[in-house]
């Protein structure tokens, strides 16, 4: 096909060429774009890792009990694992909280500890 191309067809096949090129192009992007929009799952220790914090497994898992992190349970593994896309948008619109937030934090914790003292036969004598 080269070879029957004059030289007055020089400019549109250039033009077809660049627009094939464009074409091709696009498809990458988008093949690209599907592959990182794969959600990709991490465990509690992977978490940990990628945190910035690098926080205790123990402490994620009190974030996760506490309902400050999304999490997934795996049906199969019955391990709990998180989405890495649902960890950059929380970790994005973190916050350091305030003295109030932090009170009502540690008052939910000791209000689990409580409950999780009941459940196991121990009783509290503060309530």
């Amino acid at each position: 096909m080269l070879d029957s191309i004059t030289f007055d067809q020089l400019p549109k096949a250039v033009g077809d060429i660049l627009d094939g090129i464009a074409e091709i192009k696009d498809i990458c992007n988008e093949l690209r774009n599907k592959d990182t929009k794969k959600d990709i799952y991490m465990t509690v220790e992977e978490l940990c890792a990628y945190h910035p914090d690098h926080p205790s497994q123990p402490t994620v898992r009190r974030w996760k009990r506490l309902g400050y992190l999304p999490f997934y349970k795996d049906e199969v593994t019955r391990r709990i694992k998180f989405k890495k896309s649902e960890i950059d948008a929380w970790i994005a619109s973190s916050r350091h909280m305030s003295r109030q937030e932090q009170n009502e934090l540690h008052d939910a914790q000791i209000l689990a500890k409580r409950k999780q003292m009941m459940i196991g036969g121990l009783e509290d004598d503060d309530e």
